[in-house]
């Protein structure tokens, strides 16, 4: 009953409300924002400074800072690659590690700290319908692993959309299509689900402008990324998202001034997902396909 009510309330909020929300900072003056990953596919820090709450470009990584992640002892420089626009480096990290990321920046030293949790492995992703009272809703299902499961364990997932539509040809494609944070309670043991809800039959039907930015259309792909994250990762972009509407700044884990976050997190990519009408499951499901609960 109460996965059903989350999605009626998401189900309103979407009917009500399609502006995109942006990663958007205080209007105040410019500090420091760093966004630094240590995954186990490399390790990524993207240098910049908050921008006015009017201003809907994200600003280009700046350079001159000396970046470095420290593990066991050893320093490792992450040097600005030109070609990904950011920091970069293929040091991967490795579950159980603790990472620090050290960052001299126009004079000022910035410091965060994480430790990397164990991988989950996606075992299924699919759309699929859902019945809210007189609305049909397509949903993205996704079923994964949760290692350690007798533990409080934090994800966060993204989802990216690739599409050649002619209405989504003119908006940007390098923001996430959608992404949140969540935890493993409520979930089956040594299971963590999540339906995200993408649109409604109806916001399909009537295809407004205003919606162009939800609307799946026919050959769309998706990618979905599900990451493993500590605390206070995840209280960062809980606190992100809870403060986009009002603009307040979210709860960083790094030392130094700035804003921003240092996550070591354990990186799972599911199979690109294309989107057709015909293709949608006609129900959820409740358990992954040949997948049986443990025995308690």
């Amino acid at each position: 009953m109460q996965k059903y009510l989350i999605f009626l309330i998401l189900a309103g909020v979407m009917t009500a409300c399609t502006k995109e929300i942006d990663f958007d900072y205080h209007d105040i003056d410019a500090v420091v924002v760093i966004e630094g990953r240590v995954t186990n596919e490399g390790t990524d820090v993207f240098v910049s400074k908050s921008r006015e709450m009017a201003d809907s470009v994200r600003g280009a990584c700046l350079t001159g800072a000396t970046v470095s992640i420290l593990a066991d002892g050893v320093s490792v420089p992450v040097a600005y690659d030109p070609q990904k626009r950011r920091y970069h480096s293929d040091f991967r990290g490795q579950t159980g590690e603790t990472y620090r990321l050290v960052v001299d920046f126009e004079g000022k030293h910035y410091e965060g700290t994480s430790t990397m949790p164990a991988a989950p492995v996606i075992l299924s992703a699919e759309f699929v319908w859902l019945e809210v009272i007189d609305e049909r809703m397509v949903v993205f299902e996704m079923w994964a692993t949760d290692p350690a499961s007798a533990e409080r364990n934090h994800y966060w997932y993204r989802i990216d959309r690739i599409s050649q539509h002619p209405h989504v040809l003119s908006l940007s494609q390098t923001k996430p299509y959608r992404w949140s944070v969540f935890d493993n309670r409520g979930n089956p043991p040594g299971l963590i689900y999540r339906d995200i809800v993408c649109m409604s039959e109806r916001m399909a039907e009537e295809d407004e402008e205003d919606n162009w930015d939800n609307i799946l259309y026919e050959g769309d792909k998706l990618a979905l990324q599900l990451m493993s994250i500590d605390t206070p990762t995840y209280d960062y972009f809980s606190s992100l998202r809870a403060g986009q509407g009002g603009g307040a700044n979210p709860r960083t884990n790094l030392t130094g001034g700035c804003t921003g976050y240092f996550a070591a997190g354990s990186v799972a990519r599911a199979d690109t997902l294309v989107f057709h009408y015909d293709a949608i499951r006609a129900t959820p499901t409740f358990l992954p396909n040949a997948y049986t609960l443990p025995t308690q």
